[in-house]
């Protein structure tokens, strides 16, 4: 029987964003349920989430590369971070650890998971414990990667760490939080995958209102991760294709990395600074968990122009928040989110393809039909926050561990 559990987020790090809100939500769940709980994060910054202080451990972001050659970048890659992560792993004094505790990593790559399986044969057996862990990317499908030489080793990483930690650790769970995903994890890495909720309810936010326009008007959001993944560079031309609307829309546009923009997006952003006024809202950097979740609180429709690529298969951590306060939503086809809204019944609208154009005339039948997508999402919300939460992912991951864990929990 499980009694103490590990969250090892390289992730973690500041006072907010998804990775806060998400671990925070899991350790509430812990402590309702009477579970003794350690949280690890990234150095640099102190966390304290949900009360308990984030021992910093890790050293580098998951998605950092550590490779020179573009010929064997992947497996330059592969050997460099995972040894990186071993080293952070390392400075957990192993007396921390034992056969009745488990191990659950939120967020990981391959390059992190056969560090991993280096740490844990470092233990006696009889101590080591037991592992689940979250892979939310199939990163070799990701657009910016198709170019790349020799890419598809990634999927032999995956497999490689994955069956290497399974030989260290017999019932270590490999978990991703789609169907999509679970799906092709399975096929990756030849064995069951445990397909989890993404927790990300932020139903709290209807104990504080939502904060209307003054003048009534509709407004609607982008906000979160700074990517052209996320569709940020349609925005420009979905803003102006919206602007003649009655009534007018007003967008609030949060521009979170500042390395983006000033990288490859640096002409959008240039562009929607142009457009900055009455009806354009910009909001520079990251938030803070009051101020995200009530930039949220704003929104009367959520907008989220992702590429089918990514979002095809992986989760969206700001639908996932969205649906659980029942707000509507538009995104585009062939998508997590438009999968999910269809099943849910939720206040969603689909485009008819990922471009500019379809984008702004899903927001247009969105405003056009507001008050009927409204009560849509609102009576959706439940349903999708009880599949969607902390409590339900705990039960599938201790209710596999331990079959009668869940039956104890409830």
């Amino acid at each position: 029987m499980i009694q103490h559990i590990h969250i090892l987020d390289p992730q973690l790090k500041g006072v907010g964003g998804h990775y806060l809100n998400h671990d925070a939500q899991l350790i509430t769940e812990l402590k309702r349920r009477q579970l003794g709980v350690s949280l690890y994060g990234r150095k640099g910054t102190p966390v304290t989430c949900a009360g308990v202080r984030a021992m910093p451990v890790f050293t580098h972001d998951i998605f950092q590369e550590m490779a020179n050659d573009e010929q064997v970048w992947a497996i330059e890659n592969f050997h460099n971070v995972n040894q990186a992560f071993l080293a952070d792993l390392c400075q957990i004094p192993p007396d921390r650890l034992g056969p009745n505790h488990l191990l659950y990593f939120p967020n990981l790559l391959q390059n992190q998971l056969y560090g991993i399986a280096l740490w844990l044969a470092r233990l006696p057996a009889a101590q080591r414990p037991q592992i689940a862990v979250m892979l939310r990317y199939l990163n070799h499908a990701m657009d910016y990667v198709q170019h790349r030489a020799n890419k598809d080793v990634i999927a032999l990483n995956y497999r490689y760490a994955a069956r290497t930690l399974r030989q260290v650790q017999p019932r270590a769970m490999i978990c991703a939080d789609t169907r999509e995903l679970t799906a092709a994890y399975r096929d990756i890495i030849g064995f069951d995958a445990l397909e989890l909720p993404n927790p990300m309810d932020v139903s709290s936010l209807l104990q504080r209102g939502v904060s209307r326009a003054p003048d009534g008007r509709p407004t609607i959001v982008y906000q979160g991760h700074t990517s052209a993944l996320r569709g940020f560079h349609f925005l420009p031309e979905i803003i102006l294709r919206c602007r003649d609307l009655m009534p007018k829309p007003r967008f609030v546009i949060q521009l979170q990395n500042r390395d983006a923009l000033q990288g490859e997006l640096a002409p959008v952003a240039k562009a929607l600074n142009q457009l900055r006024g009455p009806e354009v809202e910009l909001i520079n950097g990251a938030l803070n968990n009051e101020a995200y979740l009530g930039l949220l609180s704003r929104a009367d429709i959520v907008l989220l122009p992702y590429s089918p690529t990514f979002y095809g298969h992986g989760s969206s951590g700001v639908f996932t928040e969205a649906a659980s306060v029942g707000k509507v939503i538009v995104t585009s086809p062939e998508t997590v989110p438009a999968r999910q809204g269809r099943e849910h019944g939720l206040g969603v609208v689909v485009a008819d393809e990922w471009t500019p154009s379809a984008m702004a005339d899903a927001a247009t039948t969105a405003l056009r039909d507001l008050p009927m997508l409204q009560q849509r999402a609102a009576a959706g919300a439940q349903d999708y926050r009880e599949e969607n939460c902390a409590g339900t992912l705990w039960d599938r991951v201790l209710g596999t561990l331990d079959p009668q864990a869940a039956t104890r929990a409830a």
